[in-house]
């Protein structure tokens, strides 16, 4: 999908892009930077990597989404816990090398199924 193009329409009609970049991750794509309002990650995925936690995460630029969320976050106890914070900040040390290799091998599939008849 053409981020960019997707939020220019959003604009466009007058309603929030929202991205879920579960599996391209912030390590190989950050929609905000082509125009999303706002991108979610889930944490049990590849920013945890280890399948030992269970987390998400909203990320946006504006600023009265933000206060909505934070609200909601403070208010209802959305908080993460000091371990799975711990859990998520460990995983993301590999994130790097994780997405690299993810990478890797997809092209290796592809261009093996290229080369299929």
């Amino acid at each position: 999908i053409d981020i960019q193009r997707a939020a220019d329409l959003c604009k466009q009609y007058g309603t929030l892009c929202v991205v879920d970049n579960t599996f391209a991750s912030p390590y190989l794509q950050n929609p905000l930077r082509w125009g999303a309002d706002i991108v979610i990650h889930s944490a049990t995925k590849y920013l945890g990597g280890h399948s030992d936690v269970i987390g998400g995460v909203l990320v946006t630029n504006l600023e009265e989404i933000k206060k909505r969320a934070d609200f909601n976050r403070l208010c209802l106890g959305l908080n993460p816990s000091p371990f799975d914070t711990w859990l998520i900040s460990r995983s993301i040390k590999t994130l790097a090398i994780r997405m690299e290799r993810h990478s890797s091998n997809a092209l290796a599939f592809a261009k093996w199924l290229e080369s299929e008849p």
